[in-house]
């Protein structure tokens, strides 16, 4: 169809134009073009049909550019504001449409403009330009615990956040030795800057954490010191291109505590092959990835130590990176092949920032390329890194694919009953270590329960608990310990990581249930400019509310504010539209109602209903 045959039929409708060049709007696992979508239309439609050009019309549609000359499919421009993929998922409802989607971006593979990257064999032979097709890494904290961090080297400047001396207790976490600034320059020295080298995470930060002394020693008592202020300080990965023979309590306890906070370790299996290979400390517990040295042909180097405990291997030979004083060099060994493992963690993080410690080393050892006998070996471990491999497998990863020991399972934070009348009963005062009592509702927290109330929200988000903790069947069939809050329920995975250990159960979705309510009946409502649109449920978020939701979350990412993901972890999509309800008797109230919330507007104050009360009083329970 010609193009002014098209406007002769749209007339009014649509604009007809070229289609100008469109910012891009990132997401998980790759971009859109922000504000196009690409449609096909079934033989015998077209634009004018009267269902389509109403739907058309409903999401604004400014534009339309026939993309063949002989089949119907077509550009459209939409507000800049509109979710593409909610467009294309409604266009696609549409009579007379054979598909929609967005327009996606494709590049041809990233490279960096940073003069020495051509050298830098070891990023090809992991695949990192084409692993920054699909992101180059956000705003993830990877402390490097080592002999400290140059902050003024022109190609970290800007990255290096305050850090720590755990030999001295100071701040003073300077790099007297140099091995530390040419680890960080590999995790995420500045990239395509048109100076030096390119780091595999681009947009990371980096925590300087001096655990070893100017000639590169250290012992025990800094690193565990080290590991904890990591895990107190904002750090998703921690990397320890250092170890040494024998076990140590203290160092697993200092392990153990960062695991308990999700984070991902990883440590160098050290270069002591030919002097006997012993197993190297910290690589060698199973929570932490072990990491061998290969040569630019893939081969294990001679002096990479090898055994049953190594994980990955990578690149360990000649790898140009950041040395102090704006030097720069290619220095050897698994030191320095540990932080190339540790930059693709961050980069899958990046992606899936609500995955745990467990999750993102299985994402990294299933990706991996297996250069040795097939599976798992004691010399490369699962395989040679591949960062590209990585990041396709985070944004669609649902469980791990491998034999891999589970991660351990904490024991269940107390004994819990049996039935609700004895779980709304108020319980006698407790005064003993590990529990808080609430004589504001008689009732007691403690265990994984109480490490979630305080870090996500306590009684601002959560409020009180009114229950003790109990068994009840989930949607599942299977029996699991939940605790009611005022304003909420938990759930006890004990077969996850802390902190998924806990989850947040669809409280908002059960209420309405339990109410005789079917979220599904609410009319959904129309895309509107400056509001957020989710696909999945149909409704779109605004003003009061939607600043409400952006501003909290659960923190997992480690950097200042809420993301889309943590606001959604803690509240969930909203499944109703805004409306006026009565939330108590004479009391009505403009609220939206959320899968683990409900939104209610106080005269321009937003406040979460009290759906923990709501929800256990409906079941008969108070």
């Amino acid at each position: 169809m010609r193009r002014s045959a098209i406007g002769a039929l749209l007339a009014l409708l649509l604009l007809i134009v070229p289609l100008a060049a469109r910012p891009v709007l990132a997401e998980t696992g790759g971009a859109l073009v922000a504000g196009e979508v690409i449609v096909r239309l079934l033989p015998g439609a077209t634009l004018s049909t009267p269902e389509l050009a109403r739907r058309l019309s409903t999401l604004r549609i400014s534009a339309a550019e026939p993309l063949m000359p002989n089949a119907p499919i077509y550009r459209l421009r939409l507000p800049a504001t509109t979710d593409p993929q909610a467009a294309a998922a409604r266009l696609t409802a549409t009579p007379g449409v054979a598909y929609a989607e967005p327009n996606r971006v494709r590049r041809i593979s990233r490279a960096p403009n940073d003069p020495a990257f051509p050298q830098q064999w070891g990023l090809h032979n992991i695949q990192a330009p084409e692993a920054w097709t699909i992101t180059t890494g956000g705003q993830v904290v990877v402390a490097v615990l080592d002999s400290g961090i140059d902050g003024e080297h022109p190609d970290l400047a800007g990255k290096v956040l305050p850090g720590y001396n755990a030999l001295n207790g100071s701040p003073d976490a300077r790099d007297d030795n140099g091995h530390g600034t040419a680890v960080a320059g590999l995790i995420a020295a500045t990239t395509n800057n048109d100076t030096g080298i390119a780091g595999l995470c681009w947009e990371c930060r980096l925590l300087p954490i001096k655990v070893v002394d100017a000639r590169g020693i250290g012992n025990d008592a800094s690193l565990a010191a080290g590991i904890r202020w990591a895990a107190d300080n904002g750090a998703r990965v921690i990397n320890m291109s250092l170890g040494g023979e024998g076990d140590s309590r203290l160092l697993r306890e200092a392990i153990d505590y960062a695991l308990g906070r999700g984070i991902v370790l990883v440590a160098a299996s050290g270069n002591e092959r030919q002097a006997g290979n012993p197993v190297t400390y910290p690589a060698a517990y199973p929570e932490v990835i072990a990491v061998g040295a290969t040569g630019n042909d893939d081969t294990i180097t001679g002096f990479s130590n090898t055994g049953d405990y190594l994980d990955l291997a990578a690149p360990g030979v000649g790898l140009w990176t950041t040395l102090p004083g704006g030097r720069y060099g290619p220095p050897n060994g698994t030191s320095f092949s540990s932080p190339y493992v540790a930059g693709a963690a961050a980069l899958a993080l990046t992606q899936r920032p609500d995955l745990g410690w467990a999750d993102v080393g299985c994402i990294l050892k299933a990706s991996a390329d297996d250069k040795g006998p097939a599976g798992k070996d004691p010399e490369y471990g699962w395989g040679r890194l591949n960062a590209f491999r990585a990041v396709q497998l985070a944004p669609v990863y649902t469980g791990c694919p491998l034999n891999t020991p589970p991660a351990p399972q904490p024991e269940p934070p107390s004994s819990p009953v049996a039935t609700p009348g004895e779980a709304f009963r108020p319980a006698p005062p407790v005064n003993a270590p590990g529990v808080r009592y609430f004589p504001e509702t008689s009732h007691t927290l403690r265990g994984a329960f109480l490490r979630y109330w305080e870090r996500y929200g306590s009684l601002r988000i959560f409020g009180f608990p009114i229950s003790e903790e109990l068994i009840e069947t989930g949607d599942d069939g299977r029996a699991y310990t939940v605790q009611y809050f005022e304003r909420h329920r938990f759930e006890l995975h004990p077969e996850n990581p802390a902190p998924y250990d806990v989850l947040l159960t669809r409280i908002g979705d059960d209420v309405l249930r339990a109410t005789g309510r079917d979220w599904n009946a609410f009319p959904r409502g129309a895309v509107q400019p400056g509001c957020l649109t989710f696909e999945a449920t149909g409704h779109t978020l605004c003003e009061p509310f939607l600043r409400y939701w952006r501003a909290n979350g659960l923190e997992f990412d480690g950097a200042q504010g809420s993301s889309f993901a943590e606001s959604l972890a803690l509240f969930g999509q909203p499944i109703s539209p805004p409306q006026v309800e009565e939330i108590a008797p004479g009391v009505f109230r403009t609220v939206q109602w959320f899968e683990r919330a409900r939104f209610e507007d106080h005269d321009g104050q937003v406040l979460l209903g009290l759906l923990g009360n709501e929800l256990t009083r409906a079941r008969g329970w108070r």
